[in-house]
């Protein structure tokens, strides 16, 4: 019986040190930040990019980031330079508990972004 208590403790406790997920309202890019060393990561190619669009999500206000760690970043880097150039509006997957530490705006971190009509 102890096993089983304390596997459903592991599990329980796994699922809470997930972060949640939140899909912001659609909207174009209205600034675009790539950095080329803040954020960083060792072994990575790149840095954090900054996302400026209205989210519609308290603690996001100003907008969305991406990090160099993230498994996607080269195909979400290349997806956020076509959606600012086209002016497309978009929505994104954010991670609102972990805001941007770069200059004072609140950023949520990039889960995934969609093209949406």
């Amino acid at each position: 019986m102890k096993k089983v208590l304390v596997g459903l403790t592991l599990v329980l406790f796994s699922f809470s040190t997930f972060s949640s997920v939140t899909t912001t309202d659609k909207g174009a890019i209205t600034k675009l930040f790539a950095y080329d060393d803040y954020g960083a990561v060792a072994n990575r190619d790149g840095a954090d990019i900054a996302v400026w669009i209205k989210t519609g999500i308290a603690g996001c206000d100003d907008g969305v980031w991406l990090s160099p760690s993230a498994p996607g970043y080269n195909t979400i880097s290349s997806f956020l330079l076509t959606a600012y150039t086209t002016k497309q509006q978009v929505r994104f997957q954010v991670y609102p508990d972990k805001v941007w530490q770069g200059s004072g705006s609140k950023l949520c971190q990039i889960d995934a972004i969609r093209f949406e009509y």
